[in-house]
């Protein structure tokens, strides 16, 4: 491995991991959290690995039409799930915005779709704009793609190959849960499979449980979703 190369693994690694130490997070009350404390490695035939997701169409949080196959990276796609009410995914929202931006040089885009048809237009706007990410941001239609990706909690992230095949399900990593925080994480769950399917090798641990909130990924809440201006500001 070159110099550079080991500088820029080493730099990231640092970015993705540093945290510090913080207490356990809780839901909030009106959420109900997932029933385990940390990521378990769970059947990937039975958790869809292989399976084909179908394009599915959405209009863009700030305005415009597009689908999952138009915004599909050359090597893949990662799809991150948004909840502003969720305290585990407010934790991983910078992470998820800085492996985004470090893995779309690499062939690889990032989408986020928002699953909370409680939020107005004004809170998931400011949630688009602390996350901060060139990736796709969904509004309605998040929740017809949560269910073609059989999305459960608020802490799942999918990886699907250049085929629109999903190959990783599951946690981010596994520092942030309820009941629990580390100060840094041990397993880098996602990151490991997004490496493995840029260099073209298994991936270790295909599919996860992923601690967050309950998601009841049923496609009719679309409907709810609010209607966003056009101009709003998502920087």
């Amino acid at each position: 491995m070159n110099h550079l190369l080991s500088s820029r693994i080493c730099c990231i690694g640092l970015m993705l991991a540093f945290a510090g130490s913080s207490p356990a997070l809780e839901p909030i009350q009106s959420r109900e959290p997932t029933i385990w404390l940390g990521p378990q490695a769970v059947d990937a035939q039975e958790s869809g690995i292989g399976k084909s997701i179908a394009d599915v169409s959405f209009s863009r949080l700030h305005g415009g039409e597009d689908s999952l196959y138009k915004v599909a990276g050359p090597r893949g796609t990662v799809v991150f799930v948004r909840d502003p009410e969720c305290p585990v995914s407010q934790r991983y929202g910078p992470r998820s915005a800085a492996l985004a931006k470090w893995y779309k040089d690499r062939g690889l885009r990032s989408v986020f779709i928002y699953l909370n048809n409680n939020l107005g237009a004004e809170a998931l706007v400011q949630d688009a704009e602390r996350l901060h990410t060139d990736g796709t941001l969904v509004g309605r239609g998040s929740f017809v793609l949560a269910d073609q990706l059989r999305v459960v909690s608020t802490g799942d992230a999918f990886l699907l190959d250049a085929e629109n095949k999903l190959v990783y399900r599951g946690a981010i990593d596994d520092q942030y849960g309820f009941g629990y925080t580390r100060d840094a994480p041990t397993r880098n769950y996602l990151r490991n499979a997004m490496d493995a399917l840029l260099q073209g090798v298994p991936i270790e641990v295909p599919a996860t449980t992923a601690p967050g909130c309950v998601i009841d990924a049923d496609p009719a809440k679309d409907r709810l979703f609010p209607n966003i201006p056009f101009d709003a500001q998502v920087s």
